[in-house]
């Protein structure tokens, strides 16, 4: 098995991430080793790592052979814990079977239904962020906008809605590289449990329009979903929901500032904003790996990967491929074709891919029609952490576009 041991080529090194690194690397594996073998090391576990755009996509259609069943994270990690397998950490026939239950509800047509309720929080999280003036971002729109529309959307009353906020930071705040608090999760994980236990129990005496009504009383092959199931269901919900569009928001306002140029062409030309939409999706993204493990020996690109192995699809690399997107560094509010890869491929294409489009398209849509413009004021802070491009920290101003 071919190895390579260059600490400046460790995917695990999560200070390459925290210092906004990764590009450099990824261009350096794509062209080198675009079959990478990441060996195991007192960062993480050993993994192939998969950097071109070809070979990304091939692998996440590929879910006969590569399997999501025993966990999507680099790390040995569920955030559903040692309980029943959600939908994300599950293969085929029964990864078909959950997700069958919750698609009709997320379709894009559905979260038209939705686009009232997308526009009010919206509109409330800019509101709180004039009167403020300066603010970090990250801490009152792009953390607060998904999960309170999620909220919702899931069912859950309005006055409960910040729960879902920290709920979220607590079930997804663990580097990769440090040692879980397990306790600390647990905790999170019971937390969120009892509340949607006694909302499953209310949901099924009189159903409404909302996602826990329809899971609720969801059935698979005639048999109604167990609450180990709906536990699963409503932990990756919780957590997953959030990511993107946090994530999306934090970094495509730091795109702008790094890029005015773009900013100031979509303020003159805001008919540009959906395919700009897109432009931030490839250029950030949010979601930038996913793990699968080999389930028989396999060959990509000459190299021989054994069973058992575990392969990372790295989404942001594939993102910013030559081979796929000409000038990949440069984010161009009207590229087209722009057929990235940021919300997967294949059977695990992002459930609430539909309703991260529209939350991101409504904020920034009434960022313009409002006149506003965002400058960074401090240095924004990375996550340190390999699975998610995100921010930690953006330090911003608020302010009219034309000073």
């Amino acid at each position: 098995m071919a190895t390579s041991t260059a600490p400046s080529l460790d995917l695990m090194d999560l200070s390459i991430f925290a210092r906004g690194e990764e590009d450099a690397l990824y261009d350096v594996l794509r062209s080198e080793r675009p079959v990478h073998f990441n060996p195991e090391s007192e960062h993480g576990p050993a993994f192939w790592a998969l950097t071109r755009y070809d070979d990304v996509q091939a692998a996440a259609a590929d879910n006969e052979r590569l399997s999501s069943a025993h966990g999507t994270q680099i790390v040995d990690r569920r955030v559903e814990g040692k309980g029943h397998s959600s939908l994300h950490n599950s293969d085929d026939p029964l990864h078909a079977k959950l997700r069958r239950i919750a698609v009709p509800h997320l379709r894009a047509v559905k979260i038209k239904q939705w686009q009232d309720v997308i526009d009010s929080t919206v509109s409330r999280l800019l509101d709180q962020a004039q009167e403020r003036g300066t603010f970090d971002l990250v801490e009152l729109v792009s953390a607060r906008l998904p999960m309170l529309v999620l909220a919702q959307v899931l069912g859950v009353p309005e006055q409960d809605a910040p729960k879902m906020v920290d709920w979220t930071n607590r079930l997804t705040s663990s580097d990769p590289d440090h040692v879980v608090d397990e306790v600390a999760l647990a905790e999170a994980r019971e937390e969120v449990l009892a509340y949607f236990a006694h909302l499953t129990e209310l949901r099924r005496a009189e159903p409404t329009n909302d996602l826990v009504s329809v899971l609720a009383n969801g059935e698979i092959d005639g048999t109604p979903l167990s609450w180990e199931q709906l536990a699963a269901y409503y932990i990756v919900l919780v957590a997953a929901g959030n990511e993107t569009t946090r994530h999306l928001v934090s970094g495509a306002t730091v795109a702008f500032h790094d890029n005015r140029d773009q900013w100031e062409r979509l303020v003159a030309e805001p008919g540009f904003l959906a395919p700009a939409v897109e432009e931030m999706f490839r250029y950030v993204s949010p979601v930038a790996a996913m793990r699968r493990t080999a389930l028989v020996d396999l060959t990509i690109r000459d190299t021989v990967i054994r069973a058992g192995e575990k392969v990372v699809l790295w989404f942001a690399a594939a993102n910013r491929d030559p081979e796929a997107f000409a000038e990949p560094h440069r984010f161009q509010i009207d590229r087209s074709p722009n057929e990235h890869l940021t919300f997967g491929w294949g059977i695990h294409f992002c459930l609430g891919a539909h309703l991260a489009r529209a939350e991101v398209r409504a904020f920034w849509s009434q960022v313009l029609q409002r006149g506003l413009s965002f400058e960074l004021i401090g240095e924004p802070e990375r996550v340190r952490h390999n699975l998610f491009r995100g921010w930690a920290s953006v330090p911003v101003a608020v302010r009219a576009a034309s000073s």
